[in-house]
């Protein structure tokens, strides 16, 4: 009767042990479960591109800016960080001396004009021996004077002529001397300053009011403002691209920041890498493009709409991928099509809803039951 009793009351005993350690046991299960972040594929336009590597350069790098001529440095404008535009004044020399120069050779000059125009427009020597020969030609007739004073007098008359015309002559060539003087004062004082040949931005100072200076002397450096921006295509890509052709930039200063370009420019020849330059053309403020900075580039070369897609990094192995089915993995080989930076068209394979794996691919296997993580 006893027996009885017991059997009883273990009956519900074991039962709610084994409940428990089923309850137990499924839960060391979920939690021994892989959890595999994973993103459905999706119906999206999907790109032929080509991937590069880019770099932004300043135009011209940093440039050197030297004085042609030895003086001393009595103003600048190159605080470093300080921005100019294309023919701005950035150092100049005294110019004391130059101008005393100048307004003694304007002195000279009209002086000498004046005296040229006396000489040119009086010449009391002339209408002396003008006088003197036509007395002669008279008393000659007279008889009171001989030919020979006659021709005397025409010998002076014809000797101030010349000495005339020397005068005149060289009052043109003194214009033409000032002229030229004018030139070199000019290109002297030219010489004299510093002018940004480009819009800019100052990088270094190398000298300072009042400093003595010397022919050829780099007095500053500057960094253009206008940018360059190369991207490094590989060989067995390039033949692809052609000028006009879209782009998606990203830069690494930025995040995942994209930014719009085109491509304007390729160059003929491959590096030491065998990899070619693209020029982009960006629209983007030249501000955010910083000199060195670096990332990369997508280039479209076609694009197919309503095609089904599925990021890149899901791929491995070139054309394979983990899809999560009922919970468990299973390893699928793809038909690919177009393969863009960040997606991959799948032509076969995968349909629009199924999850791949994302991330952490090598420790997945086929048939391997996991827990999921949608990736939006």
């Amino acid at each position: 009767m006893l027996a009885k009793k017991n059997n009883g009351r273990v009956l519900p005993v074991l039962g709610a042990l084994l409940v428990v350690l089923a309850a137990g046991g499924y839960f060391v299960f979920r939690n021994l479960q892989s959890t595999a972040l994973v993103k459905l594929a999706t119906r999206d336009t999907a790109v032929d591109a080509v991937t590069g590597s880019v770099t932004v350069f300043a135009d011209g790098g940093v440039r050197e800016l030297k004085i042609q001529v030895l003086g001393k440095v009595a103003t600048t404008n190159i605080k470093p960080g300080t921005p100019f535009k294309k023919g701005d004044v950035l150092v100049s020399l005294d110019t004391k001396e130059l101008d005393r120069q100048q307004t003694e050779a304007r002195r000279k000059y009209d002086s000498d004009k004046a005296r040229a125009k006396i000489t040119l427009e009086n010449n009391p020597e002339k209408k002396i021996t003008l006088e003197k020969l036509e007395n002669a030609k008279r008393l000659f007739k007279l008889g009171s004077a001989s030919e020979e004073d006659v021709k005397s007098l025409q010998r002076a008359i014809d000797a101030i002529d010349t000495k005339y015309q020397l005068t005149e002559f060289d009052d043109k060539k003194a214009d033409e001397d000032f002229k030229v003087a004018e030139e070199d004062f000019k290109l002297l004082r030219e010489k004299m300053q510093i002018l940004a040949p480009i819009d800019g931005t100052i990088e270094g100072a190398l000298t300072w009011d009042g400093a003595l200076v010397t022919a050829g002397q780099t007095l500053v450096t500057v960094i253009s403002s206008r940018r360059v921006v190369a991207a490094k295509i590989g060989e067995e890509s390039f033949g692809r691209v052609k000028v006009g052709q879209a782009a998606r930039l990203r830069l690494l200063t930025y995040g995942s920041q994209n930014y719009e370009a085109t491509v304007s420019e390729l160059l003929p020849t491959a590096d030491e890498t065998q990899r070619f330059t693209v020029y982009l053309d960006v629209k983007v403020d030249a501000e955010l493009l910083k000199p060195g900075s670096t990332g990369e580039v997508t280039i479209t070369i076609d694009s197919r709409p309503n095609a089904v897609t599925i990021p890149r990094r899901a791929l491995f192995d070139g054309n394979k991928a983990f899809v999560v089915r009922d919970g468990r993995v299973e390893r699928r080989e793809l038909e690919t099509g177009y393969v863009a930076l960040n997606k991959v068209e799948v032509r076969k394979g995968i349909a629009v809803g199924e999850a791949v794996i994302l991330d952490n691919l090598e420790t997945f296997r086929d048939g391997q039951r996991v827990r999921t993580e949608v990736v939006p």
